[in-house]
């Protein structure tokens, strides 16, 4: 059975969303910044902001863990347009520089 949806490049349709929480770790001289991601009423606890090794944009790392192979799971995880993606980074950084 296949599943057609009106949303052709499957990023998720969000109508609000809002982050909270927001934590900035510092283990001996590497940041992290942690924060909660509410997103059409259901919040993701536990995200943080990724920087790519190689450069680029920051992305938004969901929870996940590390299994036995050293393979990592995330426990959510919403696909996001980088629209999204560069709002709701925002708000972090905004939150963050209060």
């Amino acid at each position: 059975m296949q599943v057609k949806t009106k949303n052709t490049n499957n990023f998720a349709k969000v109508t609000e969303k809002s982050v909270s929480g927001v934590k900035v770790v510092d283990r001996n001289g590497a940041v992290t910044v942690f924060f909660n991601l509410t997103i059409n009423g259901v919040t993701i606890y536990g995200c943080r902001v990724g920087t790519p090794k190689n450069g680029g944009d920051d992305f938004i790392a969901f929870p996940s863990h590390k299994d036995a192979n050293g393979k990592y799971w995330n426990y959510a995880y919403v696909k996001l347009s980088d629209a999204d993606t560069k709002e709701i980074l925002a708000e972090v950084e905004k939150e963050v520089n209060k």
